[in-house]
């Protein structure tokens, strides 16, 4: 009893309960495995809002690429250095897609989307970027081309092409990362609840055993006394 209440634990030892013992201990391991699955399944959702992040920059780009396009385009109002102007800031913008591009395409090794998920929006991303180098000086959508209706619906697609990556990868984090924390966690409160139910000291009744013991030890003493009291009572009456 004063070692549950030291300790705070109703098993100490096997030979408190044995069979209690047991069914803590496959509750710790279950416990254990939900950590581990929770702190993996937390490392992935970072890494896909970082994924979602390099999305959201392609996006930006690819906008601002296209609205260089239709303004290198009018080339009725604009000189020679104007168009080359452009086009170099066209230029400029293509490579900074590159680099996210890359960026993005890397984030993805840090998560698995269920089935073809993660090569579909390397796909997506794969596509996007080849309408970006399209438009590139040299290529065959550049602004001396002439090409631009095909160069505007090209970048236009790439761009739906990103959003589609970004909701593929906002859908996983939504609708499987989320679900299963949640789950992991009100299955972890649930098991730490029952194993608590299992080793625990139950500190009422502890308390009401020791009170109890306590009142028996006191009584005993008192009876005793009482009972020498009268003893000494009996034989200073037989002095007498």
């Amino acid at each position: 009893m004063f070692k549950r209440l030291a300790t705070g634990r109703r098993i100490n030892s096997g030979k408190d309960d044995p069979a209690g013992l047991i069914a803590a201990s496959r509750l710790s391991s279950e416990l254990g495995r939900l950590e581990a699955q929770s702190r993996s399944l937390q490392r992935a959702d970072a890494n896909a809002a970082i994924a979602e992040g390099n999305a959201a920059q392609l996006s930006a780009l690819f906008s601002d690429l296209n609205t260089l396009v239709i303004a290198g385009s009018n080339q009725a109002g604009l000189s020679k250095a104007e168009i080359a102007a452009n086009q170099m800031q066209i230029d400029n913008t293509v490579a900074s897609i590159q680099r996210f591009h890359g960026d993005a395409v890397d984030s993805l090794s840090g998560f698995n989307m269920e089935g073809t998920g993660n090569a579909d929006v390397e796909a997506l991303y794969d596509s996007a970027y080849a309408a970006a180098v399209s438009v590139r000086s040299g290529a065959a959508n550049d602004l001396s081309s002439g090409n631009y209706e095909a160069a505007s619906t090209a970048l236009r697609q790439a761009s739906l092409d990103v959003a589609i990556a970004r909701g593929k990868i906002g859908g996983f984090q939504k609708n499987v990362i989320g679900p299963q924390l949640r789950s992991n966690q009100i299955a972890f409160e649930n098991l730490t609840e029952s194993r608590s139910r299992i080793l625990d000291t139950d500190y009422a009744v502890e308390m009401s055993n020791l009170n109890r013991l306590q009142i028996l030890s006191t009584s005993g003493i008192k009876v005793l006394k009482i009972a020498q009291q009268q003893s000494r009572a009996v034989l200073q009456l037989l002095g007498n």
